[in-house]
Parts: C-alpha cells; sequence; structure tokens
C-alpha cells in the first residue's frame, strides 16, 4: 500500500468511525430523553420542509420561462403548506412522522440487509445485516402500536436506529483501521 493510498484509507476510517461515534452519542441520548427527542425531530423535520418549500419556489422563479413552471411552484406552495401544518401542530406532526419513520426504518432495513448480503466478504458485514434486521423490527413494531404511542416511539425508536448504524459503521471501520497500521507500523 502506497502513502497516499495508506492517507486515503485512514481519512476515510477516521469520518466514518468519527460520524459512528456522533451516531452512537445521538442514539444514547434519543433514548434517554424520547420525549425531546420526538418533539426536536419533529421541529427539525419541518423546518426542513419549509427551507425546501423555499427552494423549490426559488427554482420555479428562475426557470419560469421553461415548461414545468406551474407545476414545480404548485409543488413549492403545497410543501411550504405541509410545512405550516407541520409547524402549527407539533402533535400531529408527531403522529404524522412516526407513521412515515416507521415506513422509513422497514424501508431502510431491507435495503440494509441486501447491502449486508454484497458486503459479506468484508470483515465484520454481520453488523450490517443486524442492523438491517433490528430497522425491519422496529418499522415493525413502529407500524403495529402507531398512533397510541407516537410521543415516545419517534425518539426511542429513532435512537435505537442512530445507535445501531453508529455500531455498525465504528465496527466496519476497525479492520480498515488496524490494516493500516500493520502496514504502517503505527
Amino acid at each position: 500500500m502506497n502513502t497516499e493510498n495508506i492517507n486515503q484509507t485512514r481519512r476515510g476510517s477516521g469520518w466514518s468511525m468519527g460520524l459512528g461515534i456522533f451516531m452512537v452519542v445521538l442514539g444514547i441520548g434519543a433514548i434517554a430523553e424520547p420525549l425531546v427527542a420526538t418533539i426536536a425531530i419533529t421541529i427539525l423535520l419541518s423546518w426542513i420542509l419549509l427551507i425546501a418549500s423555499i427552494i423549490r419556489t426559488v427554482d420555479a422563479f428562475q426557470s419560469r420561462r421553461k415548461r414545468g413552471f406551474w407545476p414545480k411552484l404548485l409543488i413549492g406552495i403545497l410543501y411550504f403548506l405541509a410545512a405550516i401544518v407541520l409547524i402549527s401542530n407539533i402533535f400531529g406532526a408527531a403522529l404524522s412522522l412516526t407513521l412515515a419513520l416507521g415506513i422509513l426504518f422497514l424501508i431502510e432495513g431491507v435495503f440494509e440487509v441486501i447491502t449486508a448480503f454484497q458486503i459479506r466478504r468484508e470483515l465484520n458485514w454481520g453488523w450490517t445485516l443486524f442492523s438491517g434486521m433490528m430497522a425491519i423490527i422496529l418499522g415493525i413494531l413502529i407500524l403495529g402500536e402507531w398512533p397510541f404511542s407516537a410521543a415516545w416511539v419517534l425518539g426511542v425508536f429513532a435512537g435505537i436506529d442512530f445507535l445501531l448504524t453508529g455500531i455498525w459503521m465504528i465496527m466496519l471501520s476497525l479492520p480498515n483501521r488496524r490494516l493500516v497500521n500493520q502496514r504502517t507500523g503505527i
């Protein structure tokens, strides 16, 4: 391995390790304070939708002389209206987002399981498989309990998902770091 490849591998695994640690800390925080996490996630996603509405509207006006102006503008307006509805009713938004999160976790889990089988020759690939299976289970649990536990499920399950994602990211970056350290003698 040449010096450039070693540095790239070290940087890449460092970023994965750092992001994994951040995800673990975020997950622990969300599990410890599920109602706060639910509200924070709801507010954050509502504001992201509001920002997206502004971007969509600006994009529509920048391309107003081209075909598709009116549909783009209507989509921007719909995003804006949805964001206002979500921001004005955080607990109603939490119900909707809990349902969406259940669907998202289910789909994420399926793709992580597929990814796990595609990378099964990698060391610690089983962590990706485990994370995918857990995401599928979380998605099923969210959808099965909805809407009764939306006040805490969003925060707890997001925390669990963040925690598991952080763990597999850390575990997959460890062999790369060890390999670089063995080859460089560090």
